[in-house]
């Protein structure tokens, strides 16, 4: 057959392989224009697809009568790319089109996806079946600061909400009144997700889910946290967590995704209220403000938000939803609704802090109203993680579509 097979323990009985559907008795070669789209094991068998060295992969073989079923299918990508060049060929292809298209740069060279529904689907956390999980890319994002102290661009995807909503940080009551700490390198959802979520295992990690420190029950991480092989395509990078200056008074009339993405990246932070006057409850934390965190899995940015509607496929449109404050979205539907981002069935957490002079517990939210809106951390909303993913991993097929995501490896 062509192809290589390396088998890392044990010994294997069959391998069969389908090419779009259509058994065959070959592995295509690399220079065919396919793609690997899985791999199905007896016996508990973990198989997976070396796309660089263009050979199968398997462990976990215990069996000797062990069957591995290889599944290709027919891609608009021949060969492979690097996120970043995909994704720069993508926007070399939109940009030719006479409409707005799904793929624009932004005015920080961060090219992204925009509208209701843009071809931004990605096959990740995949399990040794085949069985996968649909992420999305938010786009490609520039200067992002690795653990090295590397800067890349690289690609920012997210997933579907978690199956239970959780609080963005609890506290005691004689903690801010019991409704958390907006500080993100302490808050109880980063703790779960670079935790047990993304180890993809049980633990003791804690999910709350209301303020004083009610929880609930956590999910089974090992089902639906990551995978080892989704878990060595993550790079750790240096997050932002600035946020807005001064009061709500600021925020609510002058953010702008573009203003917005500015204050991400400064020096402000979330406490700024003062412990005298009646609201002093809400301002009692001795916790350390940070505005970067060095992780693997947060949330979105409001700005992320902001930058993903196309105002309903025209330029003047979307300029005038990038020209309007996030608060003030909920007064234009052209906004929110073509935004692949909004849930009108959620409030969805951002991991930005809200600065406000009588709180130091107020966190960022996309409101299902269509409007990013500061909310106390303690209740729970929808927890969408979001990863940066490793320059080496590359797009090796698919068509980013609901129906054909696009699929990846690293090398």
């Amino acid at each position: 057959m062509n192809g290589k097979i390396q088998v890392n323990s044990g010994d294997i009985s069959i391998i069969a392989v389908n090419i779009d559907g259509v058994a065959s008795d070959r592995i295509p070669t690399k220079k065919e224009g396919k793609y690997f789209e899985s791999a199905e094991c007896t016996n508990g068998a973990i198989g997976s697809w070396d796309s660089s060295n263009w050979r199968f992969l398997i462990s976990n073989l215990t069996e000797k009568k062990t069957k591995c079923t290889l599944n290709f299918a027919t891609g608009n990508v021949v060969g492979e790319q690097s996120g970043e060049n995909k994704m720069k060929d993508l926007l070399n292809q939109e940009s030719n089109k006479e409409t707005l298209g799904t793929l624009v740069e932004d005015d920080n060279n961060n090219i992204r996806y925009i509208g209701a529904d843009p071809s931004n689907y990605v096959k990740f956390n995949c399990d040794g079946s085949g069985t996968c999980e649909t992420w999305r890319i938010i786009g490609l994002m520039d200067g992002i600061k690795n653990k090295a102290g590397k800067t890349e661009r690289l690609l920012k995807i997210i997933r579907e909400k978690l199956p239970v909503d959780l609080s963005w940080d609890s506290s005691v009551s004689n903690i801010n009144g019991g409704y958390g700490v907006n500080e993100w390198s302490q808050a109880d959802i980063k703790t779960i997700l670079n935790g047990n979520y993304f180890n993809g295992q049980k633990g003791t990690d804690k999910c709350y889910n209301s303020p004083y420190e009610s929880t609930t029950d956590c999910p089974d991480w090992s089902q639906v946290g990551l995978k080892k092989s989704s878990q060595d395509m993550i790079e750790e990078v240096s997050w932002n967590t600035g946020t807005a200056p001064e009061t709500e008074n600021i925020w609510r009339k002058e953010n702008l995704p573009v203003v917005q993405y500015m204050w991400e990246r400064s020096s402000n932070h979330g406490k700024i209220c003062s412990t005298a006057g009646s609201y002093a409850h809400n301002c009692i934390d001795n916790v350390e403000r940070t505005i970067t965190w060095l992780g693997k899995v947060g949330l979105m940015y409001p700005s992320d938000y902001g930058y993903a509607t196309d105002g309903g496929g025209d330029q003047v449109k979307r300029m005038q939803c990038l020209y309007t404050p996030l608060y003030d979205w909920k007064d234009n539907s052209n906004c929110y609704s073509n935004d692949w981002l909004y849930d009108s069935s959620n409030y969805q957490w951002t991991m930005t802090p809200a600065p406000e002079s009588q709180h130091a517990n107020k966190v960022f939210n996309v409101n299902t109203s269509g409007h990013v809106y500061d909310q106390y951390a303690g209740p729970a909303y929808a927890i969408r993680p979001v990863v940066y993913l490793k320059s080496s991993v590359k797009i090796t097929g698919g068509e980013g579509t609901s129906s054909k995501p696009y699929t990846l490896s690293i090398e």
